[in-house]
């Protein structure tokens, strides 16, 4: 390989490098944001809502620049099979973790209208959704990293326990209005909250489905949950 055609593929793979970057970049503010969520449901302080938007703001930011970053190679380097689906699903990827970074805002947001908001249970199964939402982003970016594909699927089948918490936690509020109107104004940010997390889950699901197809090249299908 000549000297011109050395220096074009050391340029092609430093931007690949480079969207990779900016994909684990917006990842880790998702992540503390998910954790600034959870820690919200007790601590409940402006401090906390003003250290979610600070990170909200630096996903945005990221976005940004990925989204020129992947422009920007796939106008210069022409990608070709598994490197295109690379960097044409980057853009995803990029909008499915500002997306979630914004629910997990709104988590911390909604937190701050608890008031003495204090059932154990409910707020236990809060912090579970928070947890699991935190386990299937990591396994998922590194899915992203290893480009594995059977990682991805596996996060996909976690999805279902955030689900089932969800409906969990709507039946304990529902109960809890019941008991007495004076409930229903932090219920609702309760369900609203849970709600969110439930959609976190499900962007990072997408985001798993993502990764299967950018290594296999065909979408990923329900059947293979059962494998």
């Amino acid at each position: 390989m000549n000297a011109l055609g050395t220096h074009t593929l050391k340029s092609y793979d430093q931007q690949l490098t480079h969207l990779m970057d900016l994909i684990f970049a917006m990842g880790a503010h998702v992540q503390v944001l998910a954790g600034i969520a959870k820690q919200a449901l007790h601590m409940r302080e402006e401090a906390l809502v003003m250290q979610a938007k600070a990170e909200d703001k630096e996903i945005n930011r990221l976005e940004g620049l990925l989204e020129m970053a992947a422009t920007e190679t796939l106008a210069l380097q022409n990608p070709l099979a598994v490197d295109l689906r690379f960097v044409t699903s980057a853009l995803k990827i990029s909008a499915m973790l500002e997306r979630a970074g914004d629910l997990a805002k709104n988590v911390v947001k909604r937190s701050a209208h608890l008031g003495g908001y204090s059932s154990t249970e409910t707020l236990a199964a809060l912090e579970h959704m928070a947890d699991i939402v935190t386990d299937m982003l990591n396994d998922a970016l590194d899915a992203v990293k290893r480009r594995d594909a059977q990682k991805a699927l596996d996060v996909w089948k976690r999805d279902d326990e955030v689900d089932d918490l969800y409906h969990a936690v709507f039946s304990a509020v529902q109960r809890e209005m019941l008991e007495s109107a004076a409930n229903i104004p932090s219920c609702t940010h309760v369900v609203f909250m849970a709600k969110n997390l439930e959609r976190m889950a499900d962007y990072v699901t997408n985001l798993a489905k993502t990764v299967h197809y950018i290594v296999t090249g065909h979408p990923a299908d329900k059947s293979l949950l059962k494998q």
